[in-house]
């Protein structure tokens, strides 16, 4: 055999010995960093977020009627009482009109006095009326009687007639009484015909007279709230404070038109008042904290224009809905992350503050006492498998070169998702579910269950605890446990 060949054939052997070796030797460890299970006597949990100072009452004083500023009687900066004058617009037009408008009203009294004349006048004429039918009812009663006596008379007189007792004179006189009687019983009946159809005019002038009267006193009130409508108009040329406080804005200056606007329209807001004896700070909170927060909780504000000053207060308002752009779109707004708004009321603030500064707010969610906990980095999930009465099964340590089992479909069933910790035990990784609580404001978790003071927990790097397993080797990484605990320089 050839020299080359014998070297060939060494080395193969080698090469599958060194092969053969390298399969028995463990997998190498992971190298991590840990941290100890600490308990602390004070834990607290913060929602940041940023908004700006606020007075709690403040109004926009806007013009409701259009004309050019004749007097300003305020500065930015004054302080007034709720009904002070703050300034004048010009009113000569609606003087005038207010001036219309009233002699308008006179015009319309005057109507109403002369409408109520005819009416009592067409009442009189009624009255009269009714009493000439009642003297034609009395006077044709009067005419029956009579015709009825006459009619009675001639009858007697035509028998004593035909007896031959009484002469024709007489009996003819008789027949023209009854005759006579009887005309005259007819002129009183068209006579009460006739004042029944005067009646009924009069009655008709009545209505007419209370009609036109009923509409003089329309036309009285139509233009008496065209006079109070002009009235307030020129009243309107006054501004008053509605509210005692401080002029923290003023836009215009005498010589200026003031235009009406609405909805707090900037352009047409002529100055803002502010009630300055409570101020609050409006912050606008994450939708993921917000649930966090609650009514009463106590905040930690500082102004950027005052940073040495930290101010106390406390939520005294949460949005319910979330604070919606005027500039952005529905659609944008769906995409965009939401904030709500959140009411900070400041205690005892200083005078120094103003309306606009913008605020950064601490809000206390959450305060322990004699705390187990955790670095946040430490926490993980793992899917687990439980046994019927939820209790956690740990799977059994592998052995050397054995692969790993693929799950059953009943065991698949029996896992789920669990937060926890890896903790470091004996060179190996395990994983120990865990109940956390609250998250400190230096992201210090609070372990309910699971944990106990002075377990060691794998904190990272992440790449290392994204990968972990049970029962694989770990081994401490000094160097970064080194720079871990390192001093901060300041």
């Amino acid at each position: 055999m050839k020299l080359s060949t014998t070297l060939l054939l060494v080395l193969v052997g080698g090469l599958a010995v060194g092969a053969v070796w390298m399969a028995l030797q463990p997998p190498p460890s992971t190298k991590v960093v840990t941290s100890k299970v600490e308990r602390l006597a004070r834990l607290r949990s913060l929602v940041t977020a940023s908004g700006e100072i606020r007075a709690k009452e403040f109004v926009d004083i806007q013009a409701e009627v259009t004309g050019v500023i004749q007097d300003l009687k305020v500065r930015e900066g004054d302080s007034v009482k709720a009904g002070d004058e703050l300034l004048r617009l010009e009113d000569l037009q609606l003087k005038a009109e207010e001036a219309s408008a009233a002699a308008q009203v006179g015009a319309s009294e005057a109507d109403v006095q002369n409408s109520e004349v005819g009416v009592l006048t067409a009442e009189a004429s009624l009255a009269a009326e009714h009493n000439a039918l009642a003297n034609a009812r009395i006077e044709k009663e009067q005419s029956q009687t009579s015709a009825e006596r006459a009619k009675a008379s001639f009858a007697r007189k035509q028998e004593l007639h035909q007896k031959g007792l009484i002469g024709s004179e007489e009996f003819e006189i008789s027949a023209a009484e009854a005759r006579l009687a009887e005309q005259r019983l007819q002129f009183a009946t068209a006579r009460i015909t006739q004042a029944e159809a005067g009646v009924k005019v009069a009655e008709t002038r009545v209505a007419a007279a209370q009609a036109g009267l009923a509409a003089s006193k329309q036309r009285l009130a139509s233009v008496r709230a065209s006079l109070a409508r002009a009235t307030d108009m020129a009243s309107k040329t006054v501004l008053r404070a509605p509210l005692s406080g401080l002029i923290t804005k003023l836009n215009v200056e005498k010589g200026e038109r003031a235009v009406p606007g609405i909805q707090s329209n900037p352009v047409a807001t002529l100055m803002t008042i502010a009630d300055m004896s409570v101020i609050e700070a409006e912050i606008r909170v994450a939708e993921a904290d917000i649930v966090e927060v609650a009514i009463g909780a106590p905040a930690e504000v500082e102004v950027e224009a005052m940073r040495d000053v930290k101010l106390v207060g406390k939520v005294t308002e949460i949005g319910q809905s979330p604070i919606q752009e005027a500039t952005a779109s529905s659609s944008s707004q769906n995409q965009q992350s939401k904030e709500f708004k959140v009411v900070v009321r400041l205690i005892d603030p200083p005078p120094s503050l103003r309306p606009g500064f913008t605020a950064n707010a601490r809000i206390t969610t959450a305060e322990r006492s004699d705390v187990l906990v955790v670095p946040f980095q430490a926490q993980t999930a793992r899917e687990l498998e439980f046994d019927d009465k939820g209790a956690y099964v740990p799977p059994p340590e592998p052995k050397e070169g054995e692969k790993e089992r693929v799950l059953t479909a009943a065991e698949r069933q029996r896992r789920k998702e669990t937060k926890g910790v890896f903790v470091r035990r004996d060179g190996r990784a395990r994983f120990l579910p865990v109940t956390f609580g609250v998250i400190g404001e230096t992201q210090d978790v609070e372990v309910l269950a699971g944990l106990t003071e002075g377990d060691e927990v794998i904190t990272g790097p992440n790449a290392a605890l994204r990968t972990l397993k049970e029962w694989d080797r770990v081994e401490l990484d000094e160097k970064r446990m080194g720079a871990a605990l390192a001093p901060v320089e300041r």
